[in-house]
């Protein structure tokens, strides 16, 4: 493992920057870095021999600037001069809309320049294990730690139980021998506020205001992720990343989009989520609808964070029985599943609409209730209450049509009774006709 370094952005020169960035380079595998002379850069400062051919790099330490499309111009000449694959524009600032623009075009025409700003390059600096510091700040991607496994035992049972009924053991005793996998996802965490008026002739019809309020987007496609997620971790502590959990498997991703494109696109996502119909009656006393849409000088970002993002699936079982959940933990051990099989009952294989039961002697979710013996999959004992699959349980014609269920413990308990039980049997015709038609 290569060993953790920390740089400080403020006291480098142009040419240690250049030194930093063939030293991320060369730490994340890309090929043979070469650096090239001052005098005969010709655009280029940095040569990588990669698998795949030449990359011709140009570093622009220029952390109060923004690149324009001329550096761009002047990398793309040196690009087609050396009959390099492709060329990689590294900056401790931003690029202009123009300068982006252009890469874009030349990458239509399978000409392709990486453009790496700041934030991708606080990314490559991390997975290289390069701590980059400007002031007194230390420019690092962010994260949620995970909960402890016994909290992680807590939140998939608190899941568990939000979704289904068991009894005497409640899910958190029925659970053992669960695994994690986790992958992280890039994201830039945005905090933001909004505050418009809106009016008419009338005066003001709304305010649409919000503060200290957050949205995700993803650090590759610069698409709004997941609504839900970032509310379910609004009030969750982030922590500075470090290195990847233990129960990590595969490679840390990598950031894509850059900051100007970010920018732009949460703007863009904020007043979308922030635009409102509003219905008012006019001075005539005729109903009037207005589109309210905050304006882009009215929505002030506050903080942008770059995020790994931790995504789990815990394999587990319940009794005997396997089951999965897919999604996010919160910290404190919460547990946000985006997809699981709890909600599938395992004697029929149908999504179970209403809550679930759970067997307390195999752990199988089941649908509840039904008044034919042939619908009757789970059912509470009627003795003990006692939750039990039909696989386990046993039944008795009761009066003229009322039923008697019971769980395995209060069968062995009514042999001194003399009282006649059936097990539930689907598997053959005539017992599935006489329950079917009463007869026991």
């Amino acid at each position: 493992m290569i060993e953790d370094e920390a740089v400080f952005l403020d006291k480098m020169s142009g040419f240690d920057f250049e030194e930093l960035v063939a030293d991320i380079l060369n730490r994340l595998g890309y090929g043979h870095v070469e650096k090239i002379l001052f005098t005969q850069d010709g655009g280029r400062d940095i040569l990588i021999h990669s698998p795949n051919g030449l990359i011709v790099v140009e570093c622009k330490h220029q952390p109060k600037s923004s690149i324009g499309r001329p550096v761009v111009q002047k990398l793309h000449s040196a690009v087609i001069t050396s009959k390099a694959v492709k060329g990689m524009l590294v900056t401790t600032g931003r690029f202009t809309k123009e300068a982006l623009e252009y890469a874009a075009d030349l990458a239509r025409s399978n000409t392709h320049i990486d453009m790496i700003d700041r934030p991708i390059l606080i990314d490559m600096a991390s997975r290289a294990n390069v701590t980059m510091v400007s002031g007194r700040q230390k420019l690092s991607v962010w994260t949620y730690s995970l909960p402890s496994r016994d909290e992680t035992a807590r939140g998939i049972s608190s899941h568990v139980a939000s979704l289904s009924s068991s009894h005497p053991r409640n899910p958190y005793e029925l659970l053992n021998n669960w695994n994690r996998v986790v992958s992280y996802l890039p994201v830039y965490s945005i905090t933001y506020n909004v505050s418009s008026v809106f009016e008419t002739s009338v005066g003001v019809v709304h305010r649409e205001s919000a503060s200290k309020a957050r949205l995700f987007l993803d650090g590759n496609t610069g698409q709004l992720y997941s609504d839900n997620i970032s509310s379910f971790l609004e009030s969750e502590q982030q922590d500075q990343f470090n290195q990847p959990h233990q129960d990590f498997v595969g490679n840390l991703p990598t950031f894509h989009i850059d900051a100007t494109t970010m920018q732009r696109s949460a703007k863009k996502f904020i007043i979308q989520k922030h635009t409102r119909n509003v219905s008012y009656y006019g001075r005539n006393n005729q109903r009037y609808t207005k589109e309210c849409i905050p304006g882009e000088r009215e929505v002030y970002i506050s903080d942008v964070r770059q995020l790994y993002l931790p995504l789990t699936r815990i394999d587990f079982k319940l009794g005997s029985t396997s089951y999965y959940t897919e999604g996010t933990q919160a910290p404190s051990g919460r547990l946000l599943s985006q997809s699981d099989n709890l909600r599938q009952c395992r004697l029929c294989n149908r999504t179970i609409n209403k809550c679930a039961i759970i067997c307390d002697t195999c752990g199988k979710t089941t649908h509840s209730g039904g008044f034919f013996i042939s619908t009757i999959h789970g059912f509470r004992c009627k003795r003990c209450g006692r939750t039990t699959c039909r696989e386990h349980g046993y039944w008795r014609r009761k009066y003229l049509i009322l039923k008697e269920l019971l769980c395995p413990v209060c069968f062995e308990a009514t042999r001194n009774e003399n009282l006649t039980f059936r097990r539930f049997d689907l598997l053959s015709t005539p017992s599935l006709w006489k329950s079917l038609f009463g007869q026991s």
